[in-house]
């Protein structure tokens, strides 16, 4: 795995990281095959005008490395160190950030496959600012594998992870919030924020509960 250029070295390592449960099988839409020197991100902001990264442009917006913990619906959680570039500075450096206030939700959409089409996920848009929503390509000092969602994943650490879209393709601004195909399947709502309860903590090996919806910073 090549080593992230930081200008420091990552400050957490994340204890019992062998023992995450895999994340492969939650690739609905199929693994997909694109690499970075293909990969585009799209971003509609519902003017007609859409903004068109690579990765290289990604990787030259201004950077942040946080501490924060994801968690799945299936009732597990992770702390790990995540890099990438937060959500309201991408609109602002690509000259968009006064669009967002016309808009209510983000649709998020996957590179996919051409046998098993597209991941589809809509969030609300200006709760994803206020939480810090992160457009992460890094994790623990080492760009992401595909289990999690290389070249890029966008990440909502209020949300749980079916919220999160893995091998992100294109983001697009817009008025009305839907259920992606899978989550219909899956039966799973689409606010999708973290609820109340108890989870088992992988890095901590113990079941502990959060009594707070949204983000667990608790522990």
């Amino acid at each position: 795995m090549t080593t992230l250029s930081l200008t420091e070295a990552p400050s957490y390592k994340t204890p019992n990281l062998d023992k995450k449960p895999s994340s492969l099988r939650y690739y609905q839409e199929g693994l997909h095959t694109v690499n970075e020197a293909d990969w585009k991100l799209s971003i509609d902001v519902g003017d007609g005008k859409e903004y068109v990264l690579n990765y290289q442009d990604l990787l030259k917006l201004p950077r942040t490395t946080q501490l924060r913990r994801m968690v799945c619906v299936c009732n597990w959680t992770i702390k790990r160190e995540w890099t990438g570039v937060l959500l309201n500075d991408l609109f602002k450096n690509i000259g968009a950030i006064h669009k967002i206030e016309k808009h209510h939700y983000l649709k998020q959409i996957s590179i996919g496959t051409s046998d098993k089409g597209i991941y589809e996920s809509w969030i609300d848009l200006n709760g994803a600012l206020q939480r810090n929503a992160i457009l992460a390509y890094a994790v623990d000092g080492k760009f992401l594998p595909l289990e999690q969602g290389y070249p890029l994943r966008f990440i909502d650490f209020g949300l749980y992870n079916y919220k999160n879209v893995k091998g992100l393709a294109r983001l697009e601004l817009v008025d009305n919030a839907r259920l992606g195909h899978w989550e219909d399947l899956a039966g799973y709502p689409v606010d999708g924020t973290i609820k109340p309860k108890r989870y088992w903590s992988v890095d901590t090996r113990q079941h502990q509960f959060t009594a707070q919806a949204g983000e667990v910073t608790e522990w």
